[in-house]
């Protein structure tokens, strides 16, 4: 029970809700979602390059990650950026305030690159957790 409990936190710790934007610091971060909902994204990742932890939501509850799988921009570009919010520390399994993910957003928008790359950095993140448990 001990290793499915270690895998089970850390994907809790991965899904946690982050409570950073609150009012108007909300508000200061909507400009980001707008650049990244229109698939301006190398302007987002120049705003983003300086902070630290960028699993804030918008007023509907949407992660950047969820945004950019959200965007109607192309899919390398997509995937770029998907890489970029990863190696920042992007939450993969928060909820957007419809309950869906990243992921279901992939699967609706047809980015299987870009979901084939959220799910092999899951299965990492559990191969680790195995590993350190033996």
């Amino acid at each position: 029970m001990g290793l499915l409990s270690n895998i089970s936190e850390t994907l809790n710790k991965y899904s946690k809700k982050n409570q950073f934007v609150m009012g108007k610091l909300e508000e200061d971060f909507e400009h980001l979602f707008n650049f990244v909902i229109s698939g301006n994204f190398a302007i987002a990742q120049l705003q983003l390059k300086e902070n630290t932890d960028i699993n804030f939501k918008n007023s509907s509850k949407s992660t950047l990650l969820i945004t950019t799988c959200r965007s109607k921009a192309n899919e390398k570009e997509i995937l770029n950026f998907v890489k970029f919010l990863l190696n920042k520390g992007a939450y993969i399994m928060k909820k957007d305030s419809s309950g869906r993910t990243a992921v279901d957003y992939c699967e609706q928008n047809k980015l299987f690159q870009v979901k084939m790359l959220l799910c092999k950095t899951l299965d990492s993140i559990i191969m680790d957790n195995i590993a350190d448990f033996f």
